[in-house]
């Protein structure tokens, strides 16, 4: 291993969390090199960043507005649904955040009280875990055939939707909400 692999891993994953034990040894070894990665990105105009405990989350972060993940409109409701539970289990259940789960129910009814007009189904919840996978947000541990299946997901939705993004977020999302159920109230009509 070495720095070129873990800043081309961080390039196409943004994120390097502990606790997905497959990228644990990436995760120690970025720890260690911190200072050659972040001359590495500096000229770049990313920054690396290392958030220590809870989260234990190394984030590459772009200084600038480009080059960022573009979601389709599920994949950014299944993220902040994935968000809004992630730190509900975090507070309910007073756990570490290192291994939060949740269930394939405990989405969907998350999902059904935006009243949207389409329902979740698996193959749109698959293909969104496949994205947010990607990017080291969340992943599967069972086989999502079952409404009990179990998605951890990682502190890093708490970085990938930071608090002072998610106020200006949450309005222009609303009003995009509210063009998808007028659309659907127009479909039944």
């Amino acid at each position: 291993m070495d720095v070129k692999e873990i800043a081309n891993y961080l390039l196409n994953h943004c994120f390097l969390p502990v606790q997905a034990e497959e990228m644990r040894e990436k995760h120690y070894y970025a720890v260690n090199h911190l200072e050659e990665l972040r001359r590495v990105f500096k000229p770049l105009g990313y920054t690396v960043v290392y958030h220590t405990a809870p989260l234990k989350v190394i984030a590459l972060v772009n200084e600038f507005e480009g080059n960022q993940a573009r979601l389709n409109k599920y994949e950014s409701i299944l993220l902040l649904i994935f968000r809004l539970l992630y730190l509900q289990k975090r507070e309910k259940l007073s756990v570490d955040g290192e291994h939060v789960t949740v269930t394939v129910r405990e989405i969907q009814d998350e999902f059904q009280k935006l009243n949207l007009p389409r329902k979740l189904d698996r193959p749109t919840l698959e293909g969104a875990l496949r994205t947010l996978k990607n990017y080291n947000l969340a992943r599967p541990l069972d086989r999502l055939s079952d409404e009990n299946a179990k998605i951890e997901i990682y502190p890093t939705v708490i970085l990938a939707l930071p608090d002072n993004v998610l106020k200006a977020s949450r309005d222009a999302t609303m009003e995009e909400l509210n063009k998808y159920r007028k659309a659907g109230e127009e479909e039944d009509t």
